[in-house]
């Protein structure tokens, strides 16, 4: 992850997404671009001026960004362009291409469980299309400065590849500890992963892939297998409360997101659940 695109606005999710920013650029020794979409609200005539103050506005937020980042020896810069609001999405992943980033970091305000699901996001629409993993960090999150715990959710579908190879880039750079994590599809007691799965189950074996993958890259890894008794996402925010994690990655075949079947509300519930910052890994490249 060596160029990482922090995309901003004014309002709290992008304070938490920066200040995430400010303390991760320099451990993963990346370069950040700082990207804020201005968004015209009025079609009136006169609202050139209103508009130019705002651009004024913005562009100052964004180099002050820039300067914090800095001085904490990363190589950033700021870009400041207009879009309509249908397009912020198009914009930001348009961005990311061009610059060839390996990381987006942005903010979401987390309204709950229904509202993602029915009006979705800008965070969703780039989590569901990039060819990066997205970090959403949501507005009165807990997130710590430097991350330390990091649980990883997969699952026997698709190939996890990609939310593993983020999880062990950021764990690294962090010195984070993972917990591997599976939500199965059957009730009963959790259970801890046995040490040789049957290859009949593709949870365990997929599990088991992940943590010898994650233990190659040295980084120190355990493993769960938990029973969906509550859903996806109450079973997952559950163990992250638990076991004092700071940060989740899950890939979109986790969520259902390949195929372009869309559940952006697994996602916004998981968020709204634990205010934690939220890795979304594309499953395979695209």
């Amino acid at each position: 992850m060596k160029h990482v695109l922090l995309a901003i606005d004014r309002g709290a999710p992008s304070w938490e997404a920066t200040r995430l920013a400010v303390h991760l650029a320099p451990k993963l020794n990346a370069a950040v671009t700082v990207l804020s979409l201005l968004v015209p609200e009025t079609r009136k005539r006169d609202a050139e001026e209103p508009g130019r103050r705002e651009f004024e506005v913005v562009r100052e937020l964004v180099d002050d960004v820039v300067k914090d980042l800095v001085m904490g020896g990363v190589k950033a810069n700021g870009e400041v362009r207009g879009c309509k609001r249908r397009e912020v999405a198009g914009e930001i992943l348009a961005t990311a291409a061009r610059l060839g980033a390996d990381l987006i970091l942005m903010g979401s305000r987390a309204r709950g469980e229904l509202t993602g699901l029915l009006l979705g996001s800008v965070s969703h629409e780039v989590a569901m299309s990039a060819l990066c993993p997205v970090v959403i960090v949501p507005a009165g999150t807990m997130t710590k400065p430097t991350p330390r715990r990091i649980v990883l959710v997969i699952n026997g579908e698709g190939d996890p590849e990609r939310p593993v190879a983020a999880t062990s880039e950021l764990a690294r750079a962090l010195k984070a500890s993972v917990e591997v994590v599976c939500v199965g599809h059957t009730l009963g007691d959790t259970v801890e992963l046995a040490e040789s799965p049957s290859a009949a189950d593709p949870d365990q074996a997929a599990v088991a892939r992940a943590v010898a993958s994650l233990k190659e890259a040295d980084v120190e890894v355990r493993s769960r297998m938990i029973d969906n008794r509550r859903g996806l996402a109450p079973e997952i925010a559950r163990e992250v409360m638990a076991t004092g994690a700071d940060m989740i990655v899950l890939g979109t075949r986790t969520l259902g997101w390949e195929g372009g079947d869309v559940s952006a509300g697994a996602a916004e519930a998981l968020i709204h659940r634990t205010r934690r910052p939220v890795v979304i890994a594309p499953s395979r490249r695209r």
